[in-house]
């Protein structure tokens, strides 16, 4: 009896345990199921995009370089301003400035690299901030110290008219050679030596050049770098007395054609209006005399 009854505990135990082994086979299948239906559930989902997107147009920038930034924000706000900061390697402030948001959500701008800010060379960020500081973007890129830029005045004389004006520059990464007038073409024809990638900049006189739309408003110059239409020049804030031009050049370049709509006056043409006047003005002082003569005469 007593062994009848120790046989049918065993019996039992071990069904007990075939169940709990049972119990948790299935609840470990179940679990590992219902991962890869979540993993493949939610590997169906649309990715979510981002809420800014920021790009720059290279990778790498020299001193003097012109950088193109452009992007999206996704949902905008009618008024909100974007803000770009530039940052060095040491995290300090090189530029920081705020543009206006399209409303399909673009945004572009241009910046000039350079000023005694820009003076650790390394890796810099970019950072664009649409109101909150979880909108916002980041894109890395390398600034390279170049030479600093050479500064001179060129006289620049009209060969046609003789007339002389002094055209002050800056140029990195070559020199200047020559600077000349082409009235036939309407253009300043500026010969340089490039020995790698820089900028000319250019303080051109309005009385020597300009580009003029018919309403008198500024024009855009066409600036043609060894033939080849430059679209990449900057052109900055202009006054009543000069136009300022920001051309960037790479090794080998070596004639900057800039072309507006008026040139210097000739001086022949002068020449002609003062003899006309000059003509005019004796006939008017002959005419004089010969009344003041007749009169004499008569009171005689």
């Amino acid at each position: 009896m007593t062994l009848f009854y120790e046989i049918e505990q065993s019996c039992i135990n071990s069904k007990i345990k075939i169940v709990m082994l049972c119990c948790f086979v299935a609840l470990v299948t179940s679990a590992f199921f219902s991962t890869v239906q979540y993993v493949a559930a939610e590997s169906l989902l649309p990715p979510t995009e981002a809420p800014i997107v920021v790009k720059i147009d290279k990778d790498r920038y020299n001193r003097g370089d012109i950088m193109i930034i452009s992007g999206e924000v996704k949902s905008v706000v009618a008024g909100m301003p974007l803000t770009i900061q530039i940052l060095d390697p040491d995290n300090n402030l090189v530029h920081i400035e705020q543009v206006s948001v399209a409303m399909d959500g673009r945004f572009s701008l241009s910046v000039k690299v350079d000023g005694p800010v820009w003076s650790i060379p390394g890796q810099y960020s970019l950072v664009a901030q649409y109101g909150f500081k979880h909108v916002s973007a980041i894109v890395n890129f390398e600034f390279e110290q170049a030479d600093v830029p050479a500064a001179g005045v060129f006289n620049v004389k009209d060969l046609s008219s003789g007339q002389n004006f002094d055209l002050n520059y800056t140029i990195s990464g070559g020199q200047v050679k020559s600077m000349v007038i082409d009235p036939q073409d309407i253009s300043l024809v500026v010969q340089i030596d490039s020995a790698t990638s820089g900028m000319v900049h250019l303080q051109v006189p309005r009385l020597l050049l300009d580009a003029k739309k018919p309403s008198n408003a500024d024009e855009s110059f066409l600036v043609l770098v060894d033939d080849n239409e430059m679209t990449s020049f900057h052109e900055e804030a202009s006054d009543y007395g000069y136009r300022y031009l920001d051309i960037p050049i790479v090794n080998g370049d070596s004639k900057i054609e800039i072309i507006g709509t008026s040139v210097i006056p000739e001086f022949e043409n002068i020449s002609s209006l003062v003899f006309v006047l000059a003509v005019g003005l004796v006939t008017v002082f002959t005419l004089m005399s010969g009344k003041k003569t007749s009169l004499k005469l008569l009171n005689l």
